[in-house]
């Protein structure tokens, strides 16, 4: 929790709102600040979903990109697959190679079918189209 609140004071640092919000704890003049545990986890668990919606928009942006992909066993032996997008981003000078590592994906078949209808899946629920030839 000090970490967070330490972030919070950093951003305070550069935001007027924030340092207007914390002046006002500061003061008891807020007596429900929104930076309890509760909250703190719920922000927690919102920024990655955020960060993924906003690499998947990119990547939609820059129309050609590439999946790559690699196993690891997991400590509890589970075989868990890296789910990277790597995309060219013509619109920079000089063009750009990205790579964006999306998530670990659990894998319950590792046959090559499973593991094809598994990136298939992937793709339609992060919203990518995929042109199989």
């Amino acid at each position: 929790m000090k970490f967070f609140l330490s972030l919070i004071e950093m951003i305070a640092e550069f935001d007027l709102i924030m340092q207007e919000h914390i002046r006002r704890i500061k003061d008891d003049e807020i007596h429900n600040p929104y930076l309890r545990h509760n909250i703190q986890n719920e922000l927690i668990n919102l920024i990655p979903g955020e960060i993924k919606t906003k690499i998947i928009k990119k990547i939609k942006d820059e129309k050609y990109y590439a999946i790559i992909l690699d196993f690891t066993l997991d400590i509890s032996h589970q075989d868990k697959m890296s789910f990277v997008l790597r995309s060219v981003d013509i619109s920079s000078t000089p063009i750009q190679v990205n790579e964006y590592f999306l998530e670990f994906l659990k894998v319950d078949d590792t046959s090559g079918k499973g593991l094809f209808d598994g990136i298939i899946d992937e793709l339609k629920i992060v919203g990518l189209d995929i042109i199989i030839p």
